[in-house]
């Protein structure tokens, strides 16, 4: 063996050495057979990284996600930001980068209707492009008090009490009518407007 390919290979071992002292235990298992460590850092790559198909795939899932990203029925303002934060922190790991705006946008525009007015009331006090998604977050919890309460109000406004005192003559009319007849169990329904605000 010749002195420069001894080098060679005393560097090549040692580099096998350190990526494998760098990789977890499942990744380690697939590529320990290699014999140079050229052919180590390629699978190495292709393992965590993926080859550009699976790139290429996973950029389109997830901004696929994203585009179709929108608030759930009900969901709090914290609930939204913490889901949207978390999705474009994924797409940041995969070098999936929308752009500052489309995420300010994406924010503000699936928030509930509820929070519409507040949601005016920070495009027009701030340029979008210039400030961060967490901002605007910030900006808006200032108005939670405010959206609570109406919504406290409306779902107040559409509670009609008369509905229950309907029910119940209706069915005490319907027991005397036929004493043999049990009349039905009796459950207080409340319409779909009332929230439980515990919850939030």
């Amino acid at each position: 063996m010749t002195e420069g390919i001894k080098k060679q290979y005393i560097a090549d071992v040692r580099v096998m050495n350190y990526l494998l002292q760098a990789i977890s235990n499942d990744i380690y298992n697939l590529v320990d057979t290699c014999k140079s460590a050229k052919e180590m850092w390629e699978r190495i790559k292709r393992l965590m990284h993926g080859s550009e198909i699976t790139t290429h795939v996973r950029h389109s899932r997830l901004m696929d996600k994203f585009d179709k990203f929108t608030a759930k029925e009900g969901e709090s303002l914290d609930s939204v930001h913490e889901r949207l934060t978390t999705l474009v922190n994924i797409m940041d790991r995969n070098n999936v980068r929308p752009i500052p705006v489309a995420i300010n946008t994406k924010f503000l525009n699936c928030l509930q209707p509820e929070w519409s007015k507040c949601v005016t009331m920070v495009r027009y006090n701030q340029t979008r492009s210039a400030v961060s998604c967490n901002v605007l977050y910030d900006q808006l919890v200032q108005f939670k008090p405010h959206v609570l309460s109406s919504r406290a109000k409306k779902a107040a406004k559409n509670y009609d009490p008369s509905n229950l005192i309907a029910h119940s003559n209706a069915s005490s009319s319907d027991s005397h009518a036929n004493s043999s007849y049990s009349p039905p169990p009796y459950y207080v329904t409340h319409p779909p407007s009332v929230v439980d605000y515990d919850d939030e």
